[in-house]
């Protein structure tokens, strides 16, 4: 048995609109350094409040507070420092790449 199919036959099949769509936004931080910074100094009033509060912590068995923001300021200084080691190296590779542009394109025009 034969089909033979024309342009005027119809699909079937229904057709559905994609469910999700992207928002046409650009991101607003797309290092996340502002965020890393935010947090960071949060952790760090934590740890100078809970230092000078040491003594009621100890008394309510909650010493753990106190490591708790030691951890997250230690962690918020590494991550600051690799976010500014990985902005750096992607400036410099930046400017290498404009500098060859520049070059590439003044020894085109020679």
């Amino acid at each position: 048995m034969v089909v033979y199919v024309t342009k005027d036959a119809v699909d079937p099949s229904p057709v559905h609109p994609p469910v999700l769509k992207q928002a046409p936004v650009k991101a607003l931080d797309p290092d996340g350094m502002g965020v890393i910074i935010v947090g960071t100094l949060a952790f760090i009033v934590a740890c100078v409040v809970l230092w000078l509060d040491r003594d009621t912590l100890a008394a309510d068995n909650r010493m753990w507070w106190l490591w708790v923001a030691f951890a997250g300021t230690l962690l918020g200084l590494i991550a600051l420092g690799l976010g500014l080691r990985s902005g750096h190296r992607r400036r410099r590779h930046a400017g290498q790449s404009s500098a060859d542009a520049a070059s590439a394109k003044e020894t085109a025009q020679s």
